[in-house]
């Protein structure tokens, strides 16, 4: 008892919340590491029971509701009534606060994504922008003041600019089409891909080839709508770009395009995207090696295709039949060396 007057006196003459309530958790500390007296009144040990019930609450701290029903506690715990209340607004707020971080927890990581990208929004003055850089098109203003409209929305990364784009895609000033390009560059959505498509129809070359560095950060199977239109361009700069984007992402989302352009027309396109296949670990680069690579009219595809096939199966095989049938047997079993 002498330890818990001294430290009462402490918390008299310190009146800091925080330092009261680090006292309110040595004095409890305190009580509950006393010795039981081996004989004690009926009512004694109810009382120690009610105060052991009190401290054993889920968030381990003591609610002023429970200080007020026992008797006991509350004169062990003797401090001015303000000064409770104050320490009970601060343990209170630790609660709801630890509430909220098992809650917080409790979420998959996965709908956290979800449920950020939901509050995601655009600021007013984004919003403003979009609008006056839309009300510029519609009115057809002269090319200098749709390309400052352009300019100011310069940086933005969320797809509101799109629909922007999409207007100023169809624009006669190919410097105004490049702007509108620019901007797409920040905005790493799938909903950027119908846009880069809608690009593929430029009369300019060289601004369908730019419009797909915007996929590069689109790892989706959504960006083979864009990436199979690029193969089918007349331009090999074009077709090689929209490789180079599937070299860049090298995932199982651009499978079906890699798939296309090892039957390009250009032997460079062909056996860059051999190569880019075979380091992509799903069942359908066997198929592809072995229906289209092993099938090719271009000798230098078929063999690459077979050397990437016994790479990847630890197989030998001497022909597309051979290869074909191990295929058929194994398909259900076969797993990719980590």
């Amino acid at each position: 008892m002498k330890n818990i007057t001294c430290l009462r006196r402490v918390i008299w003459l310190n009146a800091r919340p925080a330092f009261v309530a680090c006292a309110l958790l040595s004095l409890c500390l305190l009580f509950c590491g006393c010795s039981r007296k081996q004989t004690a009144p009926a009512r004694e040990a109810a009382n120690t029971a009610d105060v052991a019930s009190v401290t054993a609450v889920p968030t381990g701290m003591v609610v002023k509701s429970d200080i007020e029903k026992n008797e006991a506690l509350n004169e062990l715990l003797d401090l001015p009534a303000s000064e409770r209340e104050e320490i009970q607004r601060m343990m209170g707020a630790m609660n709801a606060s630890n509430q909220v971080l098992q809650l917080t927890n409790a979420v998959a990581e996965s709908d956290q994504d979800e449920i950020l990208n939901a509050r995601f929004e655009p600021t007013q003055d984004t919003k403003d922008l979009v609008t006056a850089a839309t009300r510029a098109f519609l009115a057809d203003l002269p090319e200098a003041d749709k390309l400052a409209a352009l300019q100011k929305l310069a940086g933005t990364d969320h797809p509101i600019v799109l629909e922007v784009v999409e207007m100023a895609l169809s624009d006669k000033s190919a410097l105004v089409r490049e702007a509108a390009l620019d901007l797409i560059m920040n905005v790493n959505d799938t909903a950027v891909v119908p846009v880069v498509a809608k690009a593929l129809d430029d009369p300019d070359p060289d601004l369908r080839e730019y419009a797909l560095d915007a996929l590069m950060d689109v790892d989706d199977p959504k960006i083979n709508e864009a990436l199979t239109k690029a193969l089918d361009d007349e331009n090999v700069d074009v077709r090689d770009n929209a490789l180079n984007i599937m070299l860049y992402i090298g995932s199982p989302n651009v499978v079906d395009s890699l798939g296309k352009a090892i039957t390009d027309r250009d032997a460079d396109i062909r056996e860059k995207a051999i190569i880019a296949i075979e380091d992509i670990q799903d069942p359908r680069v066997i198929d592809v090696l072995i229906d289209k690579g092993l099938l090719s009219d271009d000798d230098t595809v078929r063999e690459d295709a077979m050397d990437s096939l016994q790479f990847i199966t630890d197989q030998e095989f001497e022909n597309y039949v051979e290869a074909q049938a191990w295929w058929q047997r194994n398909r259900a079993t076969f797993s990719f060396d980590e």
